[in-house]
């Protein structure tokens, strides 16, 4: 079921909802060991970067349940599990051709297919 859901929706990415979908890209650093007490930081021990598509500047309806920390002008992303080279984290910041959006939230539909996330303009 996961992959005909999948396929369905890559497919309408491509034609029906083509003009809705949009690119992302996210660099991160990766820290880890001790931490340096002098520059409040943790060593940096690489980069990560991950990329994907999907409709990422959707809206959350008034009569919808929110997330807890939702703002008015935070957006609704949808992508597809599949498309993504990454899960997506808390705190990542996405680049997109509207700019810069860290993700706030994410979440997954019921069949593990799609992730759900909340992003707000950094």
């Amino acid at each position: 079921m996961k992959n005909k859901i999948q396929a369905k929706v890559a497919g309408a990415f491509n034609k029906k909802l083509a003009d809705a979908v949009d690119a992302f890209t996210c660099t991160k650093t990766i820290q880890s060991g001790e931490l340096d007490f002098e520059t409040q930081t943790y060593p940096v021990i690489g980069n990560e970067s991950y990329s994907g598509r999907g409709v990422l500047f959707g809206s959350y309806k008034r009569d919808l349940v929110k997330p807890i920390d939702y703002q008015v002008t935070d957006s609704k992303a949808t992508v597809l599990q599949n498309e993504v080279t990454q899960v997506p984290q808390i705190g990542d910041v996405w680049n997109t051709s509207k700019g810069r959006f860290k993700v706030v939230n994410v979440g997954a539909d019921p069949t593990d297919s799609i992730w759900v996330c909340q992003l707000r303009k950094v």
